[in-house]
């Protein structure tokens, strides 16, 4: 009798044992991952800024985090880009266009992206990320500010090369301005071409 229930527990703890495996293999890991991307915009519009023919260059280091898998094979991420780099080359106005060199840093903590679930040899994947950028000098113009605020919207295809790596490309619109800080607040729009690697 002693033996039939200890052979009755036994099976009862391997099914649930079994069980409990098969549902924690079937609930799937929200993914995370590390990119680098670079950009270049050859002119910069007179759209939401007021500042044109820029030449603009750009730096991401950026995080991403899935948050949400939706039914359609959709997924949603939360970003943040760290912008060890950014540069302008533009004519300052208060200077009768004097075409002058400005630098500056700074970071986009929010930002979301819509990507493909599993993606094929080209996927659509478009962004929108919102920061801060510190510049070496008033920015554009002078009584304008050196801290700056940005939104970018990006639309790109990502090209998976690997189990763990992924190529971007795309456009990305990029503002930059004081936000009515400064005395004065031109702003300033980019148009890059962009290049993005995914771990």
């Amino acid at each position: 009798m002693k033996f039939k229930a200890l052979l009755f527990l036994s099976a009862l703890f391997l099914f649930s044992f079994l069980n409990v495996h098969d549902l924690l293999a079937q609930k799937r890991i929200p993914q995370e991952k590390f990119y680098f991307s670079g950009g270049y915009s050859f002119n910069s519009v007179k759209f939401l800024g007021k500042t044109e023919n820029s030449e603009t260059q750009i730096l991401y280091l950026g995080y991403q985090k899935e948050i949400k898998e939706y039914d359609n094979g959709k997924l949603l991420w939360y970003t943040v880009d760290f912008v060890p780099y950014i540069h302008f080359l533009y004519p300052k106005r208060d200077e009768g266009n004097r075409i002058v060199s400005r630098r500056g840093f700074g970071v986009s903590p929010f930002g979301f992206s819509l990507t493909q679930a599993n993606p094929k040899k080209l996927s659509p994947s478009v962004k929108t990320s919102g920061g801060f950028i510190y510049m070496e000098n008033e920015f554009p113009t002078d009584n304008a500010r050196k801290l700056n605020f940005t939104f970018d919207i990006t639309l790109g295809a990502d090209l998976k090369f690997s189990s763990f790596g992924m190529i971007s490309f795309g456009y990305k619109f990029h503002h930059i301005s004081n936000a009515e800080t400064g005395s004065e607040n031109p702003g300033l729009d980019s148009n890059f071409l962009f290049l993005k690697f995914s771990i």
